[in-house]
């Protein structure tokens, strides 16, 4: 039941327009930073790519928490979509206590 590499969700995604990919902003250190993310993947995927893109590579996703603006701590093992996250929501990544040494 091995699936062909033409069906994968994100192949078929980027040629629909994709339902499953939304867009966040994740402010790291201050800085904003847009983050495509699939709703169906783990949490800790957005935050890996937050890191990347703001440069912050220098602890590992792990280290960091990421929160609404409420203060609300999200669980990263689990799916963006089964965490309420929505589109355009804008989160806070910071890195957790004790993380930095």
């Amino acid at each position: 039941m091995a699936k062909s590499p033409n069906t994968a969700p994100e192949a078929a995604g980027k040629k629909t327009g994709s339902k499953n990919k939304i867009t966040l902003t994740i402010v790291v250190n201050g800085e904003p930073v847009s983050v495509e993310a699939n709703v169906n993947a783990p949490l800790h995927t957005a935050i890996a790519k937050a890191l990347e893109e703001s440069g912050n590579v220098g602890q590992p996703p792990e280290n960091w928490e990421l929160k609404d603006e409420n203060g609300t701590v999200f669980d990263a093992s689990k799916k963006i979509e089964d965490l309420g996250i929505t589109a355009g929501q804008k989160l806070f990544l910071s890195l957790k206590a004790g993380a930095a040494g």
